[in-house]
């Protein structure tokens, strides 16, 4: 066991570990709920693509298993069991496995806060739209009337209920009810309704609604979808304090946190209703169960549990096994030893590889329906489309890759220029101590810095390999940042022990009383601490709506990036900035094209009440009057032909990153004096740092 005051930061009583107890374990559920309330409380940013396949997937998913629930009949729970049946519902988006869907779902259904327009006709009568199967609103609900909501206005205010609401009716897609009670009669009800539902002088955000109502309806519905990701990296959090007891101390457990914690774009990726920061925690509990079962039996059952969750989860999952299998053949070959002539002795082979593909396996093909038949066919199209999986575009200095050869260098530049400058200071501080040569340094030790380095490279070298698509930005790879801040923080006690050398046997700290030594060296440690993070701390914060254009100071921020000729952004999610400029100046009925980014980002924008309702979602390139455009290399001569098909100019609105536009608005006839007098409005305010 290691002493808790070793100033020896990767030598060999460090590398010898702290097991983690229960305290290690509360400690870290402390630490990842106060990364939990700081992403829940930062979801300003919008909707990504991919966010917006997997909550209509998770809803499809939700709707078959509530029918399933609700079957009163054998038949129909045959019918709903059949091949049939099964391979309609999951075949959607069969290129996942199905976990975290189901979980955003779930969450959804039971969490999120659903807000739902109506019409009321003069009788008291109440039309109830844009409804599902799991959205609630079911016979016998009571639930609040809501007046519309002016421009600009918060559409979950409270002062928005004016009485209550029965449902009478449900059919899958509407509900009828009546008014119970109400501070307005049917008939203004009926007029507000009415006008507030044509909106014709754009004053209404939202229409006249109702609330949905359940003991847990804590959110609104995009952060209800998003709380099972930002659950992950909680869960991450705790795992890699847990981790950093294993592999150092408490100290570095929490210094490991801490810096992650404000690493920019894994921050972002925290908030998304997606699977990279879900199977990046699954990765790191396969890997520390794997470790603590080579000395307990039980250990090894969680990680055949944990591996089946992950296999569950992405397809990553199965890298799992060969970076153990890669760390456990120098550890086997070096406990070779020969006994006799033609005699040798064999290392034990761990219990979890036996138990990860007796258990792990089996989960992935119970819990997934669409496996259940035709289950090698099943099974090799979701293995095929990964194999053979479409090379999206990326602008890398310059330079479009979409085919390969990709450049070998892509993920540790990126690397180099996506984390906090401090961060990646100590992360290599760290490397160059881990790696560099101790004659003393016993077996154990030796396992255990392997193990660190072997789960940090593979990820990455798995993307430098010029055939592996590189889109995504960090995103595939970000399995190597928690190992980087486990050696940060060692390199940050290692400066802290230099420093407190350095100054013992100054004058300064000799005059002072010995009781007073410990708590100012606790004191200035703490301040060095947090003025290191304080710089990724702001940027982690300030670029929450805009994670994926972050850059850091190697290359000048988003405004080097630009100039380097770097992407500073894919997904199309940045339209929400400029959701503001479109209820306030677009005229209503007004047709919107949100180009790259899907109908349901602009569905769910209206949803939540930050777009104007009366504003039309159209599909791509369908002669809208309003153009989102993506600032993005790959659409760059697509955005000439707009200008062309939309007979303008330029654009009349911008959303900027730090002086860098992410999203360009055009509205269609828009000549320069409208372009002009839009833009100098906007002025300096449209930068969103």
């Amino acid at each position: 066991m290691r002493p808790e005051n070793s100033s020896e930061p990767l030598g060999n009583t460090l590398l010898l570990g702290h097991h983690f107890r229960l305290r290690d374990v509360g400690i870290g559920a402390v630490l990842a709920t106060v990364y939990l309330v700081l992403v829940m409380s930062t979801t300003d940013m919008g909707f990504t693509r991919d966010e917006t396949f997997y909550f209509d997937h998770g809803r499809t998913y939700l709707n078959w298993m509530l029918k399933l629930v609700r079957s009163d009949s054998s038949e129909e729970t045959e019918r709903l069991l059949s091949r049939k049946e099964v391979k309609k519902v999951w075949k959607n988006n069969f290129e996942h496995p199905p976990l975290m869907k189901v979980l955003f779902a779930v969450s959804w259904r039971f969490f999120g806060e659903k807000l739902r327009p109506i019409e009321v006709d003069e009788a008291g009568r109440v039309q109830v739209s844009d409804l599902g199967l799991a959205h609630g609103f079911d016979p016998g609900d009571e639930v609040p009337l809501l007046l519309p909501t002016p421009v600009g206005g918060e559409p979950r205010s409270d002062d928005r209920t004016a009485g209550i609401i029965r449902i009478l009716e449900r059919t899958p897609h509407a509900a009828v009810g009546e008014i119970l009670e109400s501070e307005r009669s049917a008939a203004e009800l009926h007029e507000l309704c009415t006008q507030a539902g044509r909106n014709p002088e754009a004053a209404w955000q939202t229409p006249c609604q109702v609330q949905s109502t359940g003991p847990f309806q804590w959110f609104g519905e995009s952060d209800a979808y998003r709380l099972p990701g930002a659950l992950m990296g909680a869960l991450l959090v705790l795992l890699l304090y847990l981790f950093g007891v294993e592999f150092g101390s408490p100290m570095v457990g929490f210094l490991a946190v801490l810096l992650f914690s404000f690493i920019p774009r894994a921050f972002f990726h925290a908030h998304l209703t997606c699977f990279d920061i879900p199977i990046t925690a699954l990765d790191l509990a396969c890997l520390l169960a794997f470790f603590r079962s080579l000395r307990s039996t039980r250990w090894a059952v969680a990680t055949g549990i944990l591996w089946g969750i992950a296999l569950l989860t992405k397809l990553n999952a199965f890298f799992i096994p060969v970076t153990l299998v890669l760390w456990y053949l120098p550890v086997a070959l070096r406990n070779v030893r020969k006994v006799a002539p033609g005699r040798w002795t064999l290392p034990d082979i761990p219990l979890a590889f036996l138990l990860m593909p007796l258990i792990g396996l089996p989960m992935l093909f119970i819990f997934w329906p669409w496996v259940w038949y035709d289950t090698v066919s099943a099974f090799g199209k979701y293995l095929a489309f990964h194999m053979h999986h479409e090379h999206y575009f990326v602008y890398y200095f310059g330079r479009a890759y979409q085919s390969p050869p990709f450049p070998v260098d892509y993920p540790f530049t990126m690397t180099l220029l996506t984390i906090p400058l401090v961060t990646l200071l100590l992360s290599l501080g760290g490397l160059v101590q881990l790696c560099w040569p101790r004659p003393t340094l016993n077996p154990e030790g030796v396992t255990r810095r392997w193990y660190l380095l072997i789960n940090m490279l593979f990820p990455v070298l798995l993307i430098a390999h010029p055939s592996t698509p590189i889109f995504g930005g960090v995103k595939h790879f970000m399995l190597a940042f928690p190992f980087l801040c486990i050696l940060a923080a060692h390199a940050l006690l290692k400066v802290f022990s230099w420093t407190d050398l350095a100054l013992s046997g100054t004058r300064l700290v000799q005059a002072l009383p010995l009781r007073l030594v410990p708590p100012l060296r606790l004191a200035a440690a703490g301040l060095t601490v947090v003025l290191l993070c304080a710089p990724a701390a702001r940027d982690s914060l300030g670029f929450a709506p805009y994670g994926l254009s972050y850059f850091n100071e190697l290359v000048g921020g988003p405004r080097g990036a630009a100039q380097s000729r770097l992407q500073r952004q894919y997904w199309s999610y940045a339209s929400r900035g400029a959701l503001e400029y479109l209820n306030l100046e677009i005229p209503p009925g007004t047709t919107l094209d949100f180009q790259d980014a899907t109908v349901g980002t602009c569905s769910m924008y209206k949803r939540e009440g930050w777009l104007r309702h009366d504003l039309v979602c159209a599909a791509r390139r369908h002669g809208p009057d309003v153009l989102l455009f993506d600032v993005d290399e790959r659409f760059s001569e697509e955005e000439m032909r707009y200008w062309d098909q939309m007979d303008t100019v330029g654009p009349t609105y911008e959303v900027q990153v730090q002086g860098v536009p992410v999203v360009r608005v055009y509205r269609k006839g828009a000549g320069l004096e409208l372009m002009e007098k839009a833009l100098s409005r906007q002025g300096g305010d449209s930068d969103a740092m």
